[in-house]
C-alpha cells in the first residue's frame, strides 16, 4: 500500500509539472517562425494557409497546413518540442 501511495504522489508531482511548464501558444509561433527564418520549413502560402493550436492539460500541439498539406506539426511538454514536418522530397536518381 505504502507504494502505492508513493507512487501515486510522484505521479502527481509529475503531472503538476508538466502542467505548469507546457508551452503556450507564443512558444509554438515562435519556434515556428524561427524554423521558417533558418529555411528549415516552407512557409505556408498566403491564402491557404491555416494555423490551429490544440491544449491538451499536460501538452500543446500546434499544426500548421498549406493548402491541404501540412507543412509543421509540433508537440510540447515540459518547455521541450518535438517537431515534424513533410519527409524531404528524394532527388532522382543519376541515370549515366
Amino acid at each position: 500500500m505504502r507504494v502505492f501511495l508513493v507512487l501515486l504522489v510522484l505521479l502527481g508531482l509529475v503531472a503538476a509539472g508538466a502542467y505548469a511548464t507546457r508551452p503556450n501558444q507564443g512558444f509554438h509561433r515562435g519556434l515556428a517562425s524561427k524554423l521558417m527564418e533558418q529555411g528549415t520549413v516552407a512557409r505556408p502560402e498566403a491564402a491557404t494557409g491555416r494555423y490551429a493550436f490544440d491544449d491538451f492539460i499536460l501538452a500543446t500541439r500546434s499544426t500548421m497546413m498549406s493548402g491541404d498539406r501540412q507543412v509543421l506539426q509540433c508537440w510540447g511538454a515540459f518547455t521541450r518540442f518535438l517537431c515534424t514536418g513533410p519527409a524531404p522530397q528524394a532527388a532522382a536518381p543519376a541515370v549515366g
